[in-house]
């Protein structure tokens, strides 16, 4: 839930940014969880993601069109 509002808020700032300065700016979000980054690359249905709304899918969607892109970073660094 967490990485489909920052997706949100990033993609809107990005477009913002785009508009002003005219350029296109590279999309990478960074998540310290390995399980978020599977289920966002993912679609697949299990009896723990059943309760993902589908609000959520909106990071996957994000991803496929190739707007954003989300890389793994260790919890220290994040």
């Amino acid at each position: 839930m967490a990485l489909a509002m920052t997706t949100r808020h990033h993609l809107w700032l990005t477009r913002g940014s785009q508009e002003i300065l005219k350029v296109d700016i590279p999309t990478a979000l960074f998540c310290d969880s390995n399980a978020t980054i599977d289920r966002a690359y993912n679609p697949k249905l299990n009896e723990r993601s059943k309760h993902i709304d589908v609000a959520y899918h909106f990071t996957r969607e994000q991803i496929n069109k190739g707007n954003v892109s989300v890389m793994h970073v260790p919890s220290e660094e994040n």
